[in-house]
């Protein structure tokens, strides 16, 4: 398990905690990796354990045995106990660090690499748990498809509808709005078919929220395995920005509205239904398409993809300035254009480029 990893699982894992306090352990934790240093960072990892096991440690100190509610003051003795524990493993942590430095290292006996049909006798003995671990030196091993499991996160509307910040290495993401959701309740966060690693979440105090997932090190997915999808169920009109950041899936937007919507996808494409964008539309699709059933773009909106764009924008195309550029044709309605279409008009800037086809207005519906 990586150091982000460990120090996500342990933050979500000691979510009954104050805030200070939480804040406090993890300081300690991040000191005691620090005093590891990045050539033993792994090994220092796996002796504190678990997340798991180490949370249950701070909170079986913040609550003693026997007691019935712990009172706010009295917290500060307990939460001693273990920071006198840490700080002992920290001097001894050191002193092992310094002497390891300093002796010959057995090496290290090379792993037989996972057959692609791996069964459970190629995944390490932590995979029973909620977390995978994988030591940084190993060849990638394959992730069984029951090992894919699915977790649902909830998010109070308010925390994020100033911003709201994907950013997954891996798995596709689809919006559905749901009308009856207003603004004292909770978007609905869906993980499915995703390994059994921690959600990096950073919630701000203005309305601004980050989820990030990242695929254990050295860990790829079976062929078999079913496609990884993060549902997001949310009111068409909650957020203000939203930002999707992708390396290995697609995105589908159901009917919404925003102020700025800004699309990277590695490898994958993006599919909408009714998108209305006030100020900045921006999508970059180095390997994928485009599909917008019905677009409204107020302000600017820049378009990049490989394959095709297809966009049927509000009125006509001629009332935008437009700049379409492309390897082959751009279609408008029934004309078409060799590489290249520009006009002038008071609705909006597009700029658009695709090595693929260009189709505007255009009412035969084509894979993007």
């Amino acid at each position: 398990m990586t150091r982000t990893a460990f120090l996500a699982a342990l933050e979500q894992l000691l979510a009954p905690l104050p805030e200070s306090e939480r804040k406090d352990a993890l300081s300690y934790y991040e000191d005691y990796l620090d005093a590891a240093g990045p050539e033993n960072e792994a090994r220092a990892i796996a002796e504190l354990g678990s997340p798991e096991e180490v949370a249950r440690k701070i909170l079986d100190e913040q609550t003693p045995a026997g007691s019935s509610a712990a009172p706010a003051s009295p917290a500060r003795k307990p939460r001693s106990r273990w920071r006198m524990v840490l700080g002992g493993g920290l001097a001894v942590l050191v002193l092992a660090c310094f002497f390891f430095q300093h002796s010959k290292a057995t090496p290290v006996q090379p792993v037989e690499p996972a057959s692609s049909a791996a069964d459970s006798s190629s995944v390490p003995e932590q995979t029973s748990s909620s977390y995978l671990a994988v030591p940084a030196d190993t060849v990638p091993l394959t992730i069984p498809a029951d090992d894919l499991g699915e977790s649902t996160l909830q998010i109070p509307l308010e925390k994020l509808d100033q911003e709201l910040k994907l950013s997954l290495n891996y798995g596709s993401v689809t919006f559905v709005t749901d009308p009856s959701l207003t603004s004292d309740k909770y978007a609905t966060f869906q993980f499915d078919n995703f390994p059994h690693s921690p959600v990096l979440r950073h919630t701000g105090g203005d309305g601004r929220t980050t989820l990030t997932f990242e695929m254990p090190e050295n860990w790829q997915v079976a062929e078999n395995a079913p496609e990884a999808m993060l549902t997001v169920t949310i009111p068409a009109d909650a957020l203000t920005r939203l930002i999707i950041s992708l390396e290995t899936g697609d995105v589908r937007l159901a009917p919404m509205q925003l102020k700025t919507l800004n699309v990277a996808l590695t490898n994958g494409g993006l599919r909408a239904e009714d998108l209305t964008v006030t100020r900045d539309l921006l999508v970059e699709l180095p390997a994928g398409g485009c599909m917008i059933d019905h677009l409204s773009v107020a302000e600017y909106a820049n378009i990049t993809a490989t394959r095709c764009i297809q966009l049927h924008l509000d009125g006509d195309p001629a009332d935008y300035t437009t700049d379409a550029r492309t390897d082959n044709v751009v279609r408008i309605g029934s004309k078409t254009y060799d590489k290249r279409y520009t006009s002038t008009g008071p609705n909006g800037i597009l700029n658009l480029y695709a090595k693929g086809l260009i189709y505007l207005n255009v009412d035969e519906q084509r894979p993007a």
